[in-house]
Order: structure tokens, then C-alpha cells, then sequence
């Protein structure tokens, strides 16, 4: 088989996490990183043993032998960089979010849908033992018809957390705050695990850094399904330290709740539970366990020509509800959602 050669472009934060799963994968070699900063890319270059290194991704595009590129680049370079790497003959794998907008978003759809190339998007915490489980008992039936569901994401940030790196706590960059960096992951998986929503009603506000960023540090959004359905989401980064996520979901029969890394469920008095704190974490424990499943299960679907299934067509859902989420804050009033996940 042959070895597939692969590069990535942005090598700040979660970088660490891509360059360290693919030392683990099979006949794939990380031959290049890219950085606008020569000094990141460097940095990568010496401590995971990589041979190249470009200042430009464009440049990094036109080698005809990287079949692969991640995308670990603020937000608001995913669409373009995507779309420039599914043109050049490369597979793509992008970090959150796809998108900013839903325009850039089914640009990016129709692009992939004429290169013939993957294109995946890394909402790594459905590979979670814990969401997969979480999953599984939705699809049995365990708990009936979902009547509703919340989220919570609260979490801590810092000043420094925005000043180190300028493009976040800006809109034109980082497209919003805590909804659409930190808590994006359990806002997915919210969406993913139940119903499709249909309207949603939100509200963000700076709380805490107030002066520091122009982006939202705290948000609370209402959304309801085609059933009736009532899920709840809070988000804030105003909090004293990064307590572990939650998630609970309500049915018919009885509940399912995910805190931080452990599940419990309960059905007529019977509850079942499991625990995933012992899972393999390649960077910060509440990031979960699932970044390397997911890239590992993304060169399989390339080998085997398989549709991946964090694919565009499933990740473009949650820009739609982001989008949603940020149009509603703004004019204080719901929002419909016509694109459904999967559809």
C-alpha cells in the first residue's frame, strides 16, 4: 500500500494534536507544515522530525507529492485554504469551524463535490467513547422519543488567551466567541445526538471581557425541534476554570447525561453508566479522547473511498445553527432553520 504524504498548514495550539495522531497511522508520513510565522513552522518541524517547511500554503499546493493537507488556521481562512487544497488534488482535513457563514460553507460543499476528494471537518467528540455510547442507546431506543435536551460549556479564558493570538475575540476572524470556539464541539454534539431543530432564539453578551474582546464570552440559546422538541444550550467563558462539560438529554422513557467524561443512564429505575477517563488524550483532557480516532478514521475512508462521515453535507448543520444563533442575538428575534444535518 502505498505511504500517503500529508502536511499541515497552521501549526499553533491544536496543531500538536494532528502532528502527534499522525505518528501513529500506518503508512502515512507528515512530510511538510506551513506557517506565516517561519518560526512555528520550525518549531513543529524540529520536535516531530518533519522535512519541509513553507511560509506560503499556496506554494505547499502545488507539490504534486502531498496527497493531504490539515487545516489548523483561524477560523476565518478554512473556507479559502479548503477550497484552494480540494482544487490543487488534495484531501482535506479541516479544524472547526467549516465555515463562518452558510455561503462560505456550501461553496466549500459544491467545490468538494467536484474535486472527487475528502473533506472532512473535525468535530473529533462524536468519536468519544462517551458520545458513541451516548449514540448507541439513542438508536436502540433505550430512553423513547426524545422530548428535549441541554448543554452546558462553562469554561475560563483569560485575558492573555485573546492577546497572544489576534485574530481571536474578533468578528471578522473569529467569526464569535465562546459559542464558536470552546463550546462548538458539545453545541454539535447536541444537534447530532437529537433532533433536528427548527427554530432557534439566542442571546450572547460579553460579561467578562468586557474591553478585551468585541466577540461574545457567554451565551444562552433556545431552540426547538419539528416534534415540539426543547433543547437549551449555555455557553460562557466567565467562569473560575474549565469544568467538565455537560449534557443531558430527556426522553419518553427515562435520561441520558454526560458529565465531563463519564455517562449514566437511567430507564425504569435501571441505570447503566460508563467511563472514559482513562481514554487517550493528545492534548487538554476536557478536548476528549476522539481527535485521533477521527484522523485515524479519516485516511481509512480515503483508502477504502468511503464517504467520511464528518463530511461537509453533516458538518454545514452546525454553521447553519451558529449562524442562526448569531442572527437571532442580533435582532432579538427566532430564526428558522432550513438546512437540516445530513441533507
Amino acid at each position: 500500500m502505498d505511504v500517503l504524504r500529508t502536511a499541515v498548514i497552521g501549526c499553533g495550539m491544536i496543531s500538536g494534536n494532528h502532528l502527534k495522531a499522525l505518528r501513529q497511522i500506518h503508512d502515512v508520513e507528515c512530510a511538510a507544515v506551513c506557517d506565516l510565522e517561519e518560526e512555528k513552522a520550525e518549531r513543529a518541524a524540529r520536535e516531530y522530525g518533519i522535512p519541509k517547511t513553507y511560509r506560503d500554503y499556496r506554494e505547499l499546493l502545488q507539490c504534486p507529492d502531498i496527497d493531504v493537507v490539515h487545516l489548523c488556521t483561524p477560523h476565518y481562512l478554512h473556507p479559502q485554504m479548503a477550497m484552494d487544497a480540494l482544487k490543487a488534488g488534495k484531501h482535506v482535513l479541516c479544524e472547526k469551524p467549516m465555515a463562518l457563514t452558510m455561503e462560505d460553507a456550501e461553496r466549500m460543499t459544491e467545490i468538494w463535490k467536484e474535486s472527487g476528494k475528502q473533506l472532512g471537518i473535525c468535530f473529533q467528540n462524536r468519536y468519544n467513547k462517551t458520545s458513541r455510547y451516548m449514540k448507541e442507546l439513542l438508536e436502540k431506543g433505550s430512553i423513547g422519543r426524545v422530548l428535549g435536551a441541554r448543554g452546558q460549556v462553562t469554561w475560563d479564558r483569560k485575558p492573555a488567551y485573546y492577546e497572544n493570538s489576534p485574530w481571536r475575540g474578533r468578528w471578522a476572524t473569529e467569526g464569535g466567541g465562546v459559542l464558536i470556539n470552546q463550546a462548538i464541539h458539545t453545541f454539535d454534539l447536541l444537534q447530532w445526538l437529537t433532533v433536528p431543530v427548527k427554530t432557534v432564539e439566542a442571546s450572547v453578551s460579553t460579561r467578562r471581557l468586557k474591553g478585551v474582546i468585541e466577540v461574545e464570552d457567554t451565551a444562552e440559546i433556545f431552540m426547538t425541534g419539528e416534534g415540539g422538541e426543547r433543547l437549551l444550550f449555555y455557553a460562557s467563558n466567565a467562569y473560575v476554570k474549565n469544568a467538565p462539560v455537560e449534557l443531558e438529554i430527556i426522553g419518553e422513557k427515562g435520561r441520558i447525561k454526560l458529565t465531563g467524561n463519564q455517562v449514566t443512564a437511567e430507564v425504569g429505575g435501571t441505570v447503566w453508566s460508563m467511563d472514559d477517563s482513562s481514554g487517550t488524550v493528545l492534548g487538554k483532557d476536557y478536548w476528549g479522547s476522539g481527535h485521533g480516532i477521527l484522523i485515524d478514521d479519516f485516511y481509512r475512508c480515503i483508502r477504502t473511498d468511503e464517504p467520511f462521515t464528518v463530511g461537509p453535507e453533516e458538518a454545514i448543520a452546525v454553521t447553519a445553527l451558529t449562524e442562526a444563533v448569531y442572527r437571532s442575538a442580533k435582532t432579538g428575534e427566532p430564526v428558522e432553520i432550513s438546512r437540516q444535518k445530513g441533507k
